[in-house]
């Protein structure tokens, strides 16, 4: 018998690209062709430009074009989760956390017009910020906690009150949640917001139990933020045949890939007129 194949970092990160794109032209074109199509009435002349052809046609075509864009963005639930469970991944084999961070924090800057263009059409909005500040954020998070991790262990190699111990771990533990869950959700209103950080921290937290992590990540999820996230529980498989290592080393395509495709889905709009 022939060993099954097993999923690197790089096929899950291939995965998490694939359906995110999916979701991302679900979110940005169809929606925008889809929300422009009401605009059309039967007494309008549609001229020879491309773009006004396509909404009306869509606009004969709701009903189909809204049950594709769903479906699309069901695909799209699978992503988030996984690049997740590849950043608890990346902090515990990391040689510089403070590198890692400073790189995820240099894309989130680097992609936020891109970002705001494709979901807002504005070159620049504060209402929303990408993801990529909510994993710097989580990423943060997760370091604090293993921080105050090695303090619980300070604390029983000494021997002092357990039961005290365990209430300052959890009282820290609130604090991080708090504070990097806050600033996700209402400062800076990034994708998936107190509900990402959180899924973060669980993943870190039941870390030694992968399947179990991203089952109760997952689950967070789709309590926090939408109850279709649950969907992500898809990419069980692929987590459970996940063989520890990194696969191909191209991950700054994977970090541009993020600006780039969303940079090509806002001009795509902005020259259909949408």
């Amino acid at each position: 018998m022939t060993e099954q194949k097993r999923f690197s970092g790089y096929h899950l990160k291939l995965i998490a690209l694939i359906t995110m794109l999916i979701d991302h032209i679900a979110a940005v074109v169809i929606w925008r062709i889809y929300a422009a199509s009401f605009h059309i009435t039967g007494s309008m002349q549609v001229s020879d430009f491309i773009g006004d052809k396509i909404i009306v046609w869509v606009a004969d075509n709701q009903e189909i074009i809204y049950t594709i864009y769903e479906w699309m963005r069901y695909i799209g639930r699978m992503a988030f989760p996984i690049y997740c469970f590849l950043l608890v991944e990346g902090f515990l084999y990391t040689r510089s956390v403070a590198k890692y961070a400073l790189r995820l924090f240099l894309f989130a800057l680097v992609s936020e017009i891109p970002f705001d263009l494709a979901i807002a059409g504005q070159w620049w909005t504060l209402e929303y910020s990408n993801v990529f500040f909510t994993l710097v954020l989580g990423l943060i998070a997760v370091w604090a906690v293993s921080y105050i991790e090695k303090f619980y262990e300070f604390w029983q190699e000494k021997q002092w009150e357990p039961i005290l111990g365990m209430i300052l771990i959890g009282a820290a533990g609130l604090v991080v949640i708090a504070v990097f869950g806050g600033l996700a959700e209402m400062v800076l209103h990034t994708d998936y917001g107190f509900g990402g950080i959180v899924a973060i921290l669980i993943l870190y937290l039941f870390r030694k139990q992968r399947e179990l992590a991203f089952a109760l990540s997952v689950l967070v999820l789709s309590i926090i933020t939408s109850s279709t996230e649950i969907l992500a529980l898809l990419m069980l498989y692929p987590i459970m045949r996940y063989d520890g290592t990194r696969g191909k080393n191209i991950k700054y395509v994977f970090y541009a890939f993020y600006p780039v495709h969303l940079l090509i889905l806002a001009f795509v709009c902005m020259g259909m007129g949408v």
